[in-house]
């Protein structure tokens, strides 16, 4: 019987001290823009015009790291951003295959 708590004791530190985790997490999708930061929102893209070109991602990075200036975490090199007509809070960023996302400035960003 000692032995068997000994052997459940030991199993137990040995599991305790695996930090390793099984999955990759989850990020948000960021994208730095003339020094803003800018992440995915679910707002409804048709509710917004493009205005002009503002800029393209110039390299991507690990999902895990936060951007710097014209980097993305999470749209390819060569993505276009695109400044939202009559808001300053919004981009639209179109990847290379065309198609189109909303992205917002965070809530606490001036």
């Amino acid at each position: 019987m000692k032995r068997l708590l000994i052997i459940l004791m030991f199993a137990m530190v040995l599991t305790a001290c695996n930090q390793d985790s099984t999955s990759g997490g989850s990020y948000s999708i960021v994208v730095v823009i003339n020094g803003i930061e800018y992440n995915g929102t679910n707002g409804n893209l048709t509710d917004y015009e493009i205005d002009e070109e503002i800029g393209r991602v110039t390299k991507k990075v690990e999902p895990q790291i936060f951007p710097e200036n014209n980097q993305s975490n999470f749209y390819e090199e060569d993505t276009v951003i695109y400044s939202v007509k009559n808001e300053t809070d919004f981009i639209i960023v179109e990847n290379t295959k065309g198609e189109q996302s909303l992205l917002q400035k965070p809530s606490d960003s001036n």
